[in-house]
């Protein structure tokens, strides 16, 4: 069994009044991950599209799990939206270029992500308890 540690750090000294530092560390056991992917997303839009990428299959894992993605893209308005594929599709996060995200998965729903620039890359993994 892995043990598996994120951290985000955020500062600033002129966003608020005062300066700005906080700390957030998560550590998690981790028995099985799908290892670190990458795949160029092709679809510009969500639901029943081909040209997905499937960042997250539901059912894959017991809680915890998490999933790392990351728009490789040195464009910044080469979005990568990641949905949840159920009956609402609902966009739970919009990704630029350059940016990543951390979050912890319902493992019963699945997240697919689709593109608005056909081709741009999406990084990805998922760690956390074998169902």
């Amino acid at each position: 069994m892995a043990t598996v540690t994120a951290k985000l750090t955020i500062t600033s000294a002129n966003l608020l009044s005062q300066s700005l530092n906080l700390t957030a560390t998560s550590t998690a056991s981790a028995t099985h991950t799908t290892g670190l992917a990458r795949a160029a997303v092709t679809s510009t839009a969500q639901g029943t599209a081909s040209g997905q990428v499937t960042v997250y299959t539901a059912s894959s894992y017991t809680a915890p799990s998490y999933l790392y993605i990351k728009n490789t893209s040195t464009v910044s308005t080469n979005y990568i939206y990641i949905y949840a594929d159920d009956a609402a599709d609902s966009t739970i996060v919009r990704l630029k270029g350059g940016e990543f995200a951390f979050i912890p998965t319902n493992s019963g729903v699945s997240l697919k992500a689709y593109t608005a620039t056909s081709g741009t890359v999406v990084e990805y993994m998922v760690y956390g308890t074998e169902v």
